[in-house]
């Protein structure tokens, strides 16, 4: 049975359509993995299945996918729906007039009724709801191979000198402690998740709210520390790409990996079951936080019938219960439509959960941070960091003072871009 927004797009379209027209819908994206990709196909099996066609745009990698979107849609030839996460960009997308706003009335309810408020919040901008939430992922996980690494609850401050004593013992047999690939953002998901396991305060005053002087702090010397301490313990694995890392924690041939929830999806393809082969385990200074990334479709402003027809009939799809625990199951993260019962969550999915409904311990996601050249070199800051701790070629202390100053001084920049708007000190 149709949904009433695509009913509505069938009477407005009138004689333009005959009865053996499908809605019809690409679907540009970066989920390339084996897991990934299985969770997509819960979608489009479901909406081949009511009648639907789908051209699959997959891209192998995120800024793949959004530079040929990006370009697409400036040009006016959007792809029909694009993954992408919730954030400032989207705001922006929407200002420029790149991408539609979800309107149907009944299902913009049923979101403002239904979503988390953390999820709602990341998908409105001006009253409007301007993306389609997919999923709850989160990203400050460590993932561990239960054969290499004893660990027990979370990744709380208090266990940070346990987990480094692994690691040297570990070393001793020559397995890496940390799986962590040569890339920039998988090397800034450490640090993230470090420093959420250190301290949130110092994590909100550092990345939300910008205050000069955070990277003095002793909680943010700290962090840095332990970050200098694990490189020693660490590898990059094969191709460099995450799931490479994920699987070297499932063939124990690493203790652990910093990755988001999308790993468990990995995890699953590979056989591995959470719990018995591999451990999970939030970070948190005492308590466990949860740093929120939300899997979004934003939809391009398509003005073919069956297009339309066709973008409609997918957020029905993407929005029914059933379809997004399927999807979420398989994905690693969790449905923003539905709680399942407690017996029915993995002991990854049972902590997210937990975490959820307390408002301290939810952090807004890391794409929402409204200062992009900022952002832009504290990731070339961290990974430079990162390169020279493993390299270790400069003295321990020397690299975390010299690094503590480079921080502030971007600190600083900021503030002056800030108070000054022509100033231009912050280059991408």
């Amino acid at each position: 049975m149709l949904s009433l927004a695509v009913s509505a797009l069938v009477t407005t379209s009138g004689s333009a359509l005959g009865q053996s027209d499908k809605p019809q819908v690409e679907i540009m994206h970066w989920w390339s993995s084996a897991g990934e990709s299985a969770a997509l196909d819960i979608f489009i099996d479901r909406f081949e299945a009511r009648g639907g066609q789908v051209y699959d745009s997959a891209k192998n990698t995120q800024s793949a996918n959004r530079e040929e979107a990006i370009e697409r849609m400036s040009k006016g030839y959007p792809p029909t729906l694009t993954q992408w996460n919730t954030g400032w960009d989207v705001m922006e997308f929407f200002e420029f007039g790149l991408i539609d706003a979800v309107t149907e009335p009944a299902l913009v309810e049923k979101l403002k009724r239904t979503l988390p408020e953390p999820v709602l919040n990341s998908v409105t901008h001006k009253d409007r709801i301007i993306a389609m939430p997919l999923n709850i992922h989160s990203e400050n996980w460590m993932w561990y191979s239960k054969a290499l690494v004893k660990h027990e609850g979370g990744m709380r401050a208090a266990n940070w000198d346990d987990f480094i004593a692994t690691g040297k013992a570990l070393k001793e047999k020559n397995i890496p402690l940390l799986a962590v690939g040569d890339q920039s953002w998988q090397v800034r998901i450490l640090f993230t998740s470090l420093m959420l396991g250190v301290s949130r305060d110092v994590y909100r005053k550092f990345y939300t709210t910008t205050e000069l002087g955070t990277a003095s702090r002793p909680e943010f010397k700290k962090t840095l520390q332990l970050f200098n301490k694990l490189a020693k313990y660490s590898q990059s694995f094969e191709d460099g790409n995450w799931n490479s890392q994920v699987k070297a924690v499932a063939e124990n041939r690493a203790g652990a990996t910093f990755m988001g929830d999308w790993a468990k999806g990995e995890f699953q393809v590979l056989g591995k079951t959470a719990g018995n082969e591999y451990g999970c385990a939030l970070t948190g200074p005492d308590s466990s936080s949860l740093l929120l990334v939300i899997d979004a479709f934003i939809l391009g402003k398509v003005t073919d019938p069956q297009e339309r027809l066709g973008q409609a009939l997918m957020l029905d799809v993407v929005s029914d219960p059933e379809a997004s625990l399927s999807f979420n199951a398989l994905k690693g993260s969790v449905s923003p439509y539905v709680t399942p019962a407690a017996d029915q969550r993995d002991v990854c999915s049972a902590q997210v959960y937990n975490v959820l409904s307390d408002s301290e311990a939810v952090m807004q996601p890391y794409a929402s941070y409204a200062h992009g050249a900022y952002m832009h070199q504290i990731d070339n800051t961290i990974y430079s960091f990162w390169q020279a701790s493993v390299a270790g070629d400069i003295d321990d202390e020397a690299l975390i003072e010299q690094t503590v100053v480079q921080f502030n001084s971007i600190l600083d920049q900021l503030k002056l871009e800030s108070e000054n708007p022509t100033l231009s000190n912050l280059e991408e």
